[in-house]
């Protein structure tokens, strides 16, 4: 092995790594899966197979680009919009840098308005909801490394060096508190199991689309 290659230039590495299936990345975005397969074909997100998986870079772009739509962006804008900044940012991956956060507005509105339509308040929806998005990520070196998929100030982050990119909370993947929840243990064996805070169980159960105030199935088993 090379010694000059460092632990981050393997994790770097797999940031480009396909890990997450459509359908899995349509949730975290908030989209639907045609949506995303769409966008590939389109090569929004740079992929021609709509059944090939994202990358972790992939999936940052995924969420901005749910955001451009929900602000009442069409697709071809959105395409138009990541095509200029890749050229202005002379990266592959513009919507998953910190310079579009900080100067996206700014460039958007010098490459011309089209950029920003969808609605008569398009510029206003650029910065509340699409401004919102980019408050769930954290950066180093300029680029997302971790996103708050369930809101900024939610405990279930999404990290490609933590769990090979799953969704967790403080390391433990959310899927597996999801298992623990539906086999009937109590939440309070499980925080205490995995070394957790209630809350952040909690948090995990809800971003897998489990109500823990509600009774469930097999409670008779706590």
């Amino acid at each position: 092995m090379n010694a000059s290659v460092r632990p981050a230039d393997f994790w770097r590495a797999r940031l480009d790594t396909p890990n997450y299936e459509v359908n899995e990345a349509a949730r975290y975005a908030g989209v639907h899966s045609s949506t995303v397969s769409r966008w590939q074909r389109n090569t929004t997100l740079g992929a021609r197979d709509s059944r090939i998986k994202l990358s972790y870079l992939q999936l940052i772009e995924l969420a901005v680009a749910a955001s451009c739509k929900e602000a009442g962006m069409k697709l071809a804008d959105i395409r138009a919009a990541r095509a200029y900044f890749a050229g202005a940012f002379n990266t592959a991956h513009p919507f998953a840098t910190l310079k579009l956060q900080t100067d996206g507005i700014d460039l958007a509105l010098q490459a011309g308005a089209d950029l920003l339509i969808g609605n008569r308040n398009g510029q206003l929806a650029w910065k509340g909801i699409i401004g919102d998005r980019f408050k769930q990520f954290e950066y180093e070196d300029g680029l997302a490394t971790r996103w708050h998929v369930a809101g900024k100030r939610s405990p279930v982050v999404i990290d490609p060096r933590v769990r090979f990119g799953a969704p967790h909370v403080a390391g433990v993947p959310t899927w597996l508190l999801k298992e623990r929840w539906q086999s009937g243990e109590p939440i309070a064996e499980i925080k205490d199991d995995l070394s957790l805070d209630t809350k952040d169980v909690n948090a995990a159960l809800r971003f897998e689309g489990i109500d823990p105030s509600k009774p469930r199935k097999g409670a008779w088993l706590n």
